[in-house]
């Protein structure tokens, strides 16, 4: 039986976004003289999230996590227009709509992702966009996930949430529907062994939607 429908991840999975993200937090910390390595910031935001990151500086530094995400947020606001998509994400897109199956997105990613996804040319894949604004629970909880699949009449065994991280597919497996990770080369994230399907490349999640029908 061949899946009807997938959600997806954006950040690090359908938008090219994580350089944006390393570069804006860096000179957050920067502005509150916070020392911090561009290469360990990729890494807790690859394997965590923005938030837990700046959780963490809070518990660290003691400057505000509010006054931290509110700098952050200014700062990636100026920078969002550099955001692209990752490779191949619209011909993946394309593919799915072609073959019947359709596209929804949940995302942390806030109030940005509407003018994210429209100035890279992906909004109008998506039938549906639950952001981090929508005050769902977030991932590793299932929430959003089982909101979609109840408004949308989607069934368990023919629904699939892609992501980068681990963090994705937890959420995948709370839900109780397949996963698929995308682990491009040097991407710093350990499968978890619990994945339906792994991927380099989104092109890749062709052969694996043929081989389901």
């Amino acid at each position: 039986m061949g899946k009807t429908a997938f959600i997806w991840d954006l950040d690090g999975t359908l938008l090219d976004s994580y350089e944006v993200i390393v570069a804006s937090l860096y000179k957050t910390y920067e502005h509150y003289h916070v020392l911090m390595n561009k290469g360990d910031i990729l890494k807790e935001v690859m394997t965590t999230s923005v938030r837990t990151f700046i959780s963490k500086t809070e518990e660290e530094t003691g400057i505000s996590f509010d006054v931290l995400k509110d700098t952050y947020s200014a700062i990636s606001e100026q920078e969002k227009k550099k955001i692209r998509p990752i490779p191949h994400a619209a011909e993946i897109l394309a593919f799915l709509k072609e073959q019947g199956i359709r596209n929804y997105v949940f995302t942390h990613r806030g109030t940005s992702t509407e003018p994210v996804l429209k100035n890279t040319g992906l909004f109008d894949f998506f039938e549906e966009i639950i952001t981090g604004a929508d005050g769902f629970e977030r991932k590793p909880s299932p929430e959003a996930l089982q909101y979609l699949m109840a408004k949308h009449n989607l069934s368990q065994a023919d629904t699939v949430y892609v992501g980068d991280r681990t963090l994705d597919v937890e959420c995948a497996q709370n839900a109780g529907i397949s996963s698929i990770l995308y682990l491009p080369k040097g991407s710093v994230v350990e499968p978890t062994g619990k994945e339906n399907c792994i991927v380099a490349d989104l092109l890749e999640i062709k052969d694996w939607v043929l081989n389901m029908k």
